[in-house]
């Protein structure tokens, strides 16, 4: 299987200095430079490997000694020493260097899968956040107009122009706009531990500021398909080498029911006579290992569906985010030309100013408003999620 995969280890831990990259490239790659996971997953991805490779050493060399009496008495005693080496079959030996090759290939697949998850993590995060600047924005503006509109009826009230009553109602509003906003502050702390943690304990401060308040995709992923998906998802690639490697671990056990062998010196002393000479021995099959045999083609078995399967998920979640693109982007159409008219709040400012309508008809008014934007702000940020999402293989 030829796969054009990303040096994703490699991008794991070095940031990116190729000229283009942006902001949140930068920001992104200083994450996953940081991240302790990342580390802990890329010194993980070997101990299958390894394992297998443990067993395909020798025995340890087997040393015995001898003493024996002899009766009755003044027979001469006897005593002997040997050094023995067992071996597995040699065919054994190079199927279990195939399957730790083969587990290697999988682990590495799974290790860039698991830096493929991270990535996405991190970007999803950085989508939220950029999420949360927005609205505590809105919010703060909001916030500020509340705080001039109840210093102008405060002074009114006091002056009589205006009544108290109306005074505190703009104290009422004003409180829950900033409740709103406190709410909003809350969740990006929680949103900066999290990118903190994902940052391995280091300040985030530099990349918040890197990140801004746009999203930085631009347009629509249009090669994603389920022949990219083939070719580039490191899960499926994981799938399909663990089926590699099942079938590899079938070829060992099945080795591994021929005989081995052990060869051996030994060296006996009997009174004044001394013997050298050497051993041979057999290891008789293990006609019980039809078990494991059948255990390992299962697991090859299973792989393989796990490879469909995975695959099978990929291309039903693509397909599902491409129609909900083209749904939500018709909303944000609509919505865009209305929630972006500033002149909204300045019609009803002076439309109260002049006593046309009244305070309580003004932020009914502006609260419509307000939550259409607000509803705006949201549909672009799912809108953003998914593309960010269709975007995981660039």
């Amino acid at each position: 299987m030829t796969l054009r995969l990303l040096p994703l280890l490699l991008a794991a831990f070095i940031p990116p200095v190729m000229a283009g990259a942006t902001p949140f490239d930068e920001a992104l790659a200083e994450v996953m430079n940081n991240n302790l996971s990342a580390r802990a997953e890329a010194s993980r991805s070997q101990i299958t490997a390894e394992s297998i490779l443990g067993e395909n050493t020798l025995e340890a060399p087997e040393a015995s000694f001898s003493h024996v009496w002899g009766s009755p008495k003044g027979t001469v005693n006897k005593w002997s020493i040997s050094v023995s080496q067992s071996f597995d079959w040699p065919g054994v030996y190079a199927a279990r260097r195939e399957a730790a090759r083969t587990a290697s290939t999988a682990s590495q697949y799974l290790l860039e899968s698991t830096l493929l998850d991270l990535r996405q993590e991190t970007r999803t995060l950085f989508i939220d956040i950029i999420h949360n600047t927005q609205l505590i924005e809105m919010q703060s503006e909001l916030a500020e107009r509340m705080n001039q509109m109840e210093e102008y009826y405060k002074k009114a009230a006091e002056a009589g122009a205006e009544t108290r009553l109306d005074y505190n109602k703009t104290v009422v509003e004003r409180i829950a706009v900033h409740r709103e906003l406190h709410t909003l502050e809350a969740e990006r702390s929680t949103l900066i531990a999290t990118l903190e943690s994902l940052n391995g304990g280091k300040d985030v401060s530099g990349i918040i500021s890197k990140l801004g308040n746009a999203y930085p995709i631009t347009k629509i992923p249009t090669s994603i398909n389920e022949a990219t998906i083939r070719e580039r998802d490191p899960q499926y690639a994981a799938a399909m080498a663990g089926v590699d490697a099942a079938k590899s671990m079938v070829k060992v056990e099945k080795r591994s029911r021929i005989p081995g062998f052990s060869i051996g010196y030994e060296h006996e002393n009997e009174g004044e006579d001394r013997f050298n000479g050497f051993s041979i021995g057999i290891t008789l099959p293990v006609w019980s290992r039809k078990h494991q045999i059948k255990a390992s083609t299962l697991e090859a078995e299973a792989s393989l569906f796990d490879a469909e399967l995975a695959l099978t998920r990929r291309v039903s979640e693509m397909n599902s985010d491409k129609k909900q693109l083209d749904t939500l982007r018709h909303i944000m159409n609509e919505y865009e030309p209305v929630v972006n008219d500033k002149s909204n709040y300045e019609l009803l400012h002076k439309a109260l100013k002049a006593g046309q309508i009244t305070f309580l008809t003004y932020i009914e008014e502006a609260n419509y408003f307000i939550a259409a934007k607000r509803d705006y702000l949201d549909t672009l940020y799912e809108y953003n999620l998914i593309l960010t999402r269709l975007s995981r293989y660039e």
